[in-house]
């Protein structure tokens, strides 16, 4: 039996943080159609369920566009078991939405504030494989985890939304903690709520994971990005996970050290070399980080250096995080607006040596006329 892992899809993100309008807008329709693939894919992998472990939606209140979407392909796939735990972004109004548009789908099964569990091969002659899974509402946070009772001759699977940990938490905080689920028979834990992929051991019998979300939406989230395929031997009592990458665009960071160069044309002709190197995708969005130490009369644009590099790359942007070397002695009788700028900074004891490169940086572009670039 072949069942998928998913959590934290959040559609119906704005998308707006990087990203124009038109493309915030496009991002955000890939992100519900990732939706669409996703389940295409399970039907191509003979795939029998989802569990979909917390935030599916991004919003407390959806739009009805993409829950009509999610809706419509959980009608679609009617061979396809869909177990939809919610996460702390999700709220009611997908469920809302369902009822108002007639009766929820017999193959759409949905957990509550206290445990509820699922048999995921009903007519199998093997080993029962069963689904257990529990919302966090605040107020059961440290009371829920010691109410899990499963059969330990079955297939265990447990499904949570929280952040992982050896302990519970102290407050309402949504914690996942890991000693206390030891012991209790699990053979995988299929939690949500980290935005990265992560398989660990939870104790001699089982595992625990975070899929990671299903595509990146900032370049906090760069790299690989998809599912969870659970291969499950019924007979031998086997949970086998394998990490698919699945993300249509991918979030990259490439580092460029521009310490020996002293313009923004040297600096595109660097980068160039290192996205060269790299082979991202043309569909890809990237961030040029530029790093190392660089005179501060370097001239660095930072959008002038992405311009030249748009047509390449869905997305582009620089982020200079370069330090600033000033020759301080240069500047010491320097009776200049500049130099009397540069020897005031020096002479501040409540900046930093780091600070006070940025600030050089920031007021000789003002004394220039150059736009500030924070």
């Amino acid at each position: 039996m072949k069942i998928i892992h998913t959590a934290d899809l959040h559609l119906d993100s704005a998308m707006k943080t990087h990203l124009d309008s038109e493309k915030a807008s496009e991002r955000k329709n890939e992100l519900t159609l990732n939706f669409s693939r996703l389940c295409e894919t399970a039907e191509s992998l003979g795939v029998t369920g989802i569990i979909i472990a917390g935030d599916l939606f991004d919003t407390k209140s959806v739009s009805k566009k993409s829950a009509a979407a999610v809706l419509n392909q959980i009608i679609k796939f009617d061979g396809i078991d869909f177990y939809y735990l919610r996460g702390n972004h999700d709220r009611e109004s997908f469920i809302s939405f369902i009822k108002e548009s007639g009766e929820i789908p017999a193959n759409l099964h949905m957990f509550e504030d206290a445990w509820t569990s699922y048999v995921l091969n009903p007519e199998s002659n093997g080993k029962k494989t069963v689904l257990y899974g529990a919302e966090f509402n605040g107020d059961n946070t440290n009371t829920l985890i010691s109410l899990l009772n499963t059969d330990f001759e079955n297939i265990n699977i447990v499904t949570l939304h929280g952040q992982e940990n050896e302990y519970s938490g102290k407050d309402k905080t949504e914690i996942v903690p890991i000693s206390e689920l030891r012991g209790k028979g699990i053979d995988y834990l299929a939690l949500g709520h980290v935005h990265e992929y992560r398989l660990k051991t939870l104790d001699s019998r089982g595992t625990y994971c975070y899929p990671g979300c299903l595509e990146g939406r900032g370049f906090d989230e760069c790299g690989d990005h998809g599912f969870v395929l659970l291969d499950i031997d019924e007979e031998k009592g086997d949970v086998i996970p394998q990490f698919i990458d699945f993300a249509y665009r991918k979030l990259h960071t490439a580092d460029v050290d521009i310490s020996e160069c002293d313009n923004s044309s040297e600096i595109i002709d660097k980068a160039r070399a290192v996205l060269d190197e790299s082979r991202f995708s043309d569909r890809d969005m990237v961030k040029i980080r530029l790093t190392g130490d660089v005179d501060e009369n370097a001239e660095v644009n930072e959008d002038f250096i992405a311009d030249a590099f748009k047509d390449e790359y869905y997305f582009v942007k620089v982020k200079n995080e370069s330090k600033v070397k000033i020759d301080y002695m240069k500047y010491a009788n320097d009776e200049s607006l500049k130099g009397w700028f540069i020897r005031l900074v020096q002479d501040s004891e409540e900046i930093d040596d780091e600070d006070k490169g940025r600030i050089v940086r920031m007021g000789l572009n003002a004394l220039t006329g150059e736009e500030i670039m924070q």
